[in-house]
């Protein structure tokens, strides 16, 4: 009896690489950087109050405390990150659309910098994702300070059976305006400044994306420790291993997030190798290639920062509590 033989040549996921739903999730990362950072965020943080709740042997209030710092972080990046970030992309869509009107001739001629075509140029493309990506830095700050507020209502909310109604306020945030070529101006005059051409056309080839999200992390980190620090929502107490559990997780993350992220730079050639060989007649090829760039270190970040490091930063952040609570006793 004859078994139908498989011929490994047949076997493609060419079918993959042209697929759709790759293609717009792609496109998402390439239009909106720090939108599709905070989306990937709110799904992925879905798990991190669960890894956290699991931890053994860990107090179980400061879990409770870091589970409500990790709901209302999550919940405010993406809210703030959508409203901010949509005038933006818009603004820099106008120049992409239309140069001439918003870049002096010799500032698109730089930052072609060899390309023949201004949207091929990598130094170009650093340009715009300075101010795409650069929107999480920006609001780091607000976020921070947002999230030190929100905690003891998320905590009200979910953590607590006494929970009243009346201790939860609704507060919204509208952000109002017609938004005009003023901000795409703006913005190319910016892109226009020397400073910023020289920057963009030395680092095109570096990996911009990955640096821009660690710092983004370290910054919103440092800020919340700072304001926790002097905080009076909770107890000095549940500050201390709050703040460890902060430190530890941003840290470990962005250590581990370059190491994999080096680890994996020939499988991710070999994916843009692929994408570009199937996708070599479609116009939105860069897109695809520039969103995946974009793609990969906040996907690395977000599983190593909600899925992976949560439940190892919640027990050492308590162990290191412990300990210092007995030094002070001994003393």
């Amino acid at each position: 009896m004859k078994v139908n033989s498989i011929d490994k040549n047949s076997i493609s996921f060419n079918g993959f690489y042209d697929c759709n739903a790759l293609k717009k999730v792609l496109s998402f990362a390439e239009k909106n950087g720090a939108l599709f950072a905070s989306t990937t965020a709110l799904v992925l943080s879905a798990a991190r109050p669960v890894s956290i709740m699991m931890t053994p042997n860990t107090d179980r209030e400061n879990k409770k405390i870091a589970c409500a710092k990790a709901v209302t972080s999550t919940i405010l990046d993406f809210v703030i990150t959508f409203a901010i970030s949509a005038p933006i992309v818009k603004a820099v869509g106008k120049i992409n659309n239309n140069p001439q009107k918003y870049l002096k001739p010799e500032t698109i001629e730089y930052l072609k910098n060899g390309a023949e075509n201004l949207k091929d140029s990598k130094a170009y493309t650093l340009a715009n994702q300075m101010f795409k990506l650069g929107i999480g830095i920006a609001i780091a700050a607000p976020k921070a300070i947002l999230n030190l507020l929100g905690m003891p209502y998320i905590l009200d909310l979910f953590f607590k059976k006494e929970n009243k109604k009346s201790d939860l306020e609704k507060n919204g945030v509208t952000f109002k305006g017609k938004i005009s070529d003023k901000l795409s101006n703006l913005i190319g005059k910016t892109m226009d400044n020397k400073r910023v051409k020289d920057f963009s056309v030395k680092n095109a080839d570096s990996n911009f994306p990955m640096h821009i999200n660690a710092i983004k992390d370290a910054f919103t980190t440092g800020v919340f420790v700072a304001g926790l620090s002097k905080s009076k929502k909770l107890e000095d107490n549940r500050k201390t291993p709050l703040i460890y559990n902060s430190l530890i997780a941003t840290t470990l993350s962005i250590i581990s997030g370059y190491i994999i992220d080096a680890s994996t730079k020939k499988s991710a050639d070999k994916f843009i190798q692929k994408l570009t060989e199937t996708n070599k007649s479609d116009p939105n090829l860069n897109k695809y290639i520039d969103g995946f760039r974009i793609a990969k270190p906040v996907m690395i970040l977000g599983i190593m920062y909600y899925l992976v490091i949560p439940l190892m930063s919640t027990f050492f952040a308590d162990r290191i509590k412990v300990k210092n609570h007995k030094s002070n006793s001994n003393s």
